[in-house]
């Protein structure tokens, strides 16, 4: 059976470009994603409405599926909303799938928190509007951010970023501030797992990455126990 070990819906705000390859080599034998899109076309505040929006359609979807955990992975989406929202559609999930669910941000901030990161450093992909966006959140939930790189990227081009360019980046978060617990990489279509052991190798520092935070909550909470090596300090962490 597909999925005979857990079935991982994911409800993701755009296209599936690197999520689905992520995943695949990410997640144990067993464990399979379950996608469906809302399909929004930028990073506006009418395209978070209209993805919002599709979020209900698309859990019933999932609901129809068997999942055993659902993960609602747009951080833009939650963000635009304020504190508290993040919980807010993650009990609206549920109670439509009637399914355990989490969103791309608390997975985050539950894996920040696990690894005991305060003062933390962001590089993205997003562009300035919606970091500062990103960054009031997380100081609204008790996080300090010493530093916040953008890569900048066109929202239909993030996969054009290469490993070295997150890299770089990394390092311009690391040295940019006085000090850092650690590094958050929000969105799965860039290739942040790429990179994530040289980071934390190279630099000395744990990083979340966007994916691996949203795998390392979905597989806590179906009970899978499987060290995950290759991906970063979170990830083993399992």
């Amino acid at each position: 059976m597909f999925g005979w070990r857990a079935r991982i819906g994911y409800l993701c705000p755009s296209v599936f470009e690197m999520i689905a390859y992520d995943f695949y080599r990410v997640a144990p034998p067993g464990v399979a994603m379950i996608g469906v899109t809302c399909m929004i076309d930028g990073w506006t505040n009418d395209s978070y409405e209209t993805g919002l929006n599709r979020v209900e359609e698309c859990a019933k979807e999932l609901g129809r599926r068997d999942c055993d955990f659902i993960i609602h992975a747009g951080v833009p989406l939650v963000v635009s909303k304020g504190v508290g929202f993040e919980k807010e559609i993650i009990r609206k999930i549920s109670a439509i799938t009637r399914t355990p669910a989490t969103t791309s941000i608390q997975a985050a901030i539950e894996a920040l928190q696990a690894l005991s990161i305060h003062r933390v450093g962001v590089v993205s992909p997003y562009p300035q509007e919606l970091n500062q966006a990103l960054e009031a959140f997380l100081s609204q939930c008790g996080f300090r951010v010493g530093s916040m790189i953008s890569l900048g990227a066109d929202f239909a081009r993030i996969g054009n970023i290469t490993p070295a360019d997150v890299f770089c980046a990394a390092k311009q978060a690391v040295r940019k501030a006085d000090r850092l617990d650690g590094l958050y990489l929000p969105c799965p279509q860039f290739p942040a797992l790429d990179v994530v052991d040289e980071i934390e190798t190279d630099l000395a520092i744990p990083v979340i990455p966007h994916l691996g935070s949203e795998l390392w909550a979905a597989l806590r909470a179906v009970g899978i126990k499987h060290t995950i090596t290759g991906y970063g300090s979170l990830l083993k962490s399992l």
